[in-house]
């Protein structure tokens, strides 16, 4: 079937998640460094997990507006788009998806879930799981889309 990449980005870090071959529960996997090598290391990831859809969180404040993450999101978006043009990433969509409130949930998630107050305090983990959740979200809306 088809796997689904999401992610939640961030100037200095991505978080990444990954759905299962059935595309309808997504898992956090882990935290890659936003550098010039970023498409380097997603296209990687797209190859070894055999992704076929690309989700990006899409930043929008409370009033539905954008704001300057928002329009870094959406070049980002682009650069993903033309970092994609090889034959073997052919079909691979990329698709922006509304991501208020995953850092909220995914806060309250690690603490509700028992985690130590040290491995909350590490930024990474909120990224891994604000991605787990907007894609879970986004599979959750699409399941009788596919």
């Amino acid at each position: 079937m088809a796997k689904f990449l999401g992610i939640d980005h961030g100037s200095v870090r991505l978080g990444i998640a990954v759905s299962d071959d059935n595309a309808s529960v997504a898992f956090g996997r882990e935290v890659l460094k936003n550098d010039k090598n970023i498409f380097t290391g997603l296209k990687k990831f797209i190859t070894e997990e055999n992704i076929k859809k690309v989700v990006i969180g899409y930043p929008l404040n409370l009033k539905g507006e954008k704001t300057q993450q928002t329009l870094e999101v959406e070049k980002f978006s682009e650069e993903m788009k033309a970092s994609l043009i090889e034959p073997e990433f052919a079909g691979i969509e990329v698709v922006l998806w509304d991501e208020r409130f995953t850092s909220k949930l995914a806060a309250d998630s690690m603490l509700e879930s028992g985690m130590k107050k040290k491995h909350r305090q590490i930024k990474g983990n909120i990224d891994i799981i604000s991605a787990a959740i907007m894609l879970q979200s986004y599979l959750d809306s699409s399941k009788n889309k596919f």
